[in-house]
């Protein structure tokens, strides 16, 4: 359903632009243009538009694979700079219990981690065919909304309907490109850092930068996470003898990511994010406890259509509608 409503726009673009060539074509030749042939523009564009998001998937898919990759060629740097100094302290402070046992349970925590990490980006047989259906399912979307609009031009509900679904997809596209915008500034804004200051490697910023452009999809939890993931690592590998070395990264991170998501996304939310902080804290978790990490990246936009409907059929001074923008 998200995909259909995020590609929507894109495929109706390009339909009129394939159609807008078969009337220009057929007129050089002296034919008139059918409207077989727009029907045919429509199927193209959903093709066309469904081929660049299994090509952008399968960049994600690489990405994911190359952050895999990278950890794995750091790992005797993570295991000394970072897991080490945890596993003393931890094991020394006397807070967690017998120090034999905990140190026991960290390494096979780690172990466990590592056998786990090489096989974890692999495509396997389920994860392709969910892609498969999804690609399948989103193409039907596609054509059979055309369809359900035009068997409900007739309805008498028809204008109360359309002004519903105007409101869903108006918001919820505003929240996604919003996101694609901070998302990608956080990103670039990271991985320009690190580079232009010496912490890491162009392969390795680029990398950590990806990251941040994905996680900060995930309101609030997303890009704290992504920012301790870019800091232990950038400290455990910048100075192998010196894990406090790389202390500037901190700040610097912190900057960007405070500057992006304090700053300048509030601006563009303004009109676009119909509920408040609070409850973006709350529904991350719900989701997040409902469907895992894909309730996370589609927690924001799930209640957003959640709240436009709810105002629709209660009013805007209901009680929960009003108790969703806190």
């Amino acid at each position: 359903f998200f995909l259909m409503l995020m590609l929507q726009p894109l495929a109706d673009w390009t339909a009129k632009r394939v159609d807008s060539f078969l009337f220009r074509f057929k007129a050089r030749l002296g034919r008139k243009h059918k409207s077989e042939e727009s029907a045919l523009a429509k199927a193209f564009s959903i093709i066309l538009v469904l081929l660049v998001f299994a090509i952008l998937s399968f960049g994600i898919y690489v990405l994911i694979r190359g952050q895999i990759t990278l950890i794995l060629s750091k790992q005797s740097e993570i295991i000394n700079n970072i897991f080490e100094p945890i596993k003393d302290w931890m094991t020394n402070s006397g807070l967690f219990g017998d120090a034999d046992a905990v140190a026991a349970h960290l390494n096979s925590l780690a172990e466990s981690a590592l056998s786990i990490a090489p096989s974890a980006a692999l495509p396997i047989v389920s994860v392709v065919f969910t892609f498969v259906m999804i690609l399948f399912l989103t193409t039907f979307l596609l054509i059979g909304r055309r369809n359900l609009e035009k068997n409900l031009e007739n309805n008498s509900q028809y204008a109360r309907i359309e002004h519903i679904v105007g409101r869903v997809e108006s918001n919820t596209r505003k929240f996604i490109l919003t996101k694609i915008i901070t998302s990608l500034m956080t990103g670039l804004g990271v991985a320009g850092g690190l580079v232009l200051f010496g912490f890491l490697d162009l392969q390795d910023a680029i990398i950590w930068g990806s990251v941040y452009f994905v996680m900060n999809f995930i309101p609030i939890y997303g890009s704290m996470i992504a920012g301790v993931g870019t800091i232990l690592y950038t400290m455990a590998i910048y100075d192998p003898n010196n894990f406090l070395s790389a202390w500037p990264v901190i700040p610097l991170v912190m900057i960007i990511n405070i500057s992006v998501s304090n700053g300048i996304e509030p601006k563009l939310m303004q009109k676009t994010l119909p509920i408040g902080s609070v409850t973006v804290l709350f529904v991350v978790i719900l989701w997040a406890w409902l469907w895992g990490p894909w309730g996370m990246f589609l927690a924001v936009p799930l209640t957003i259509i959640f709240k436009v409907m709810l105002e629709e059929i209660r009013g805007t001074k209901y009680w929960l509608c009003v108790l969703m923008e806190t």
